[in-house]
């Protein structure tokens, strides 16, 4: 205690050794938490990035004049896997739903991104289209409908799909520079009124 009544803090030194010690493990320690900190935000922003560009491309498809999507199934059946129901699902962030009659499983399936950029990128040339099905409606055993790869349309600028009508030929030319790998038409058994456009299974199915 001093003599004006404080008392006198006593300032503890560390050796030089333990000094350099720290100066030498604290940056180390520093280091390794911003790592692990940066790498678990960028895990989590890719994820959300895969997800949110389906929601985001059936967000902008669903705003699109161009773009019509049937609110009905070619059949007469109703149920919750319209080409409508289907994007409406995919916005939302949850799967698209299939039919359950005919030779349809279903459950559900998610839409593939790069079918929907497709559709975007035939929107944003100019093209007015109208889609039939895509998850939705009873197709073949193994139709690629059922896995969210596959849409069907009947319209295009106006026009009915037909053999001798405008558009549906070079509609399936631009789908196929943009990775379709089965595409059907007017000519094609089943095909007389609409064309399929299909892209890749995915791997295993």
């Amino acid at each position: 205690m001093t003599s004006g009544g404080f008392v006198k803090r006593r300032e503890i030194r560390y050796p030089n050794a333990m000094n350099r010690k720290w100066s030498l493990i604290l940056p180390l320690i520093m280091g390794l938490l911003i790592a692990v900190v940066v790498g678990c935000s960028a895990g989590s922003k890719g994820r959300s990035f895969i997800k949110s560009s389906r929601e985001r491309l059936a967000i902008s498809l669903l705003a699109n004049p161009r773009v019509e999507f049937a609110n009905y199934h070619v059949s007469g059946k109703r149920d919750n896997a319209t080409a409508l129901d289907n994007l409406k699902q995919t916005a939302a962030g949850v799967p698209a739903a299939r039919s359950s009659y005919g030779r349809a499983p279903g459950g559900f399936t998610q839409l593939d991104p790069q079918m929907l950029r497709a559709m975007k990128k035939l929107a944003d040339e100019g093209y007015r289209f109208h889609i039939t099905s895509i998850a939705g409606s009873s197709h073949s055993s193994r139709s690629r409908h059922y896995l969210g790869v596959a849409f069907d349309v009947n319209k295009i600028n106006g026009v009915r799909v037909r053999r001798g009508s405008a558009y549906w030929r070079e509609f399936i030319r631009k789908c196929e520079a943009m990775g379709a790998t089965e595409t059907l038409g007017p000519g094609d058994p089943g095909h007389s009124t609409h064309i399929h456009l299909a892209w890749p299974r995915p791997p295993g199915q």
